[in-house]
């Protein structure tokens, strides 16, 4: 999808909109994913923000959803973790910018629930 965008626009930037998981446990990576169920969905942010076309990568952070029954300060060392890792992979095994694209609170999560549902 990447190629066929960039042959309608090459000037057009395009991101992969991934939540960031690793599909094996490499360089390094060893626990960042939120569970092992993350491993196995078949996207590995490594490999999907490698190609050639994507300008720039994006994670995703729903530390509510992933990671339900730690407490908070144990959230935040994983987001921590969460968010440097991707940093620095892009940095130094990219060489691409990232951004976090979502990151949402269990409290946004559940009053937009409501608004919206």
């Amino acid at each position: 999808m990447s190629e066929f965008v960039k042959s309608l626009d090459q000037k057009h930037l395009v991101t992969n909109g991934l939540e960031g998981f690793y599909v094996v446990e490499k360089l390094g990576s060893v626990g960042l994913n939120p569970g092992k169920w993350a491993a196995s969905l078949g996207v590995d942010f490594i490999e999907n923000s490698a190609i050639d076309n994507i300008d720039f990568n994006s994670v995703h952070a729903y530390p509510h959803i992933w990671i339900k029954y730690i407490n908070s300060d144990m959230k935040v060392d994983f987001l921590s973790r969460w968010i440097d890792s991707h940093i620095s992979e892009a940095e130094k095994i990219l060489k691409k910018p990232v951004f976090s694209q979502k990151l949402v609170s269990l409290r946004v999560y559940r009053r937009t629930t409501e608004i919206f549902f």
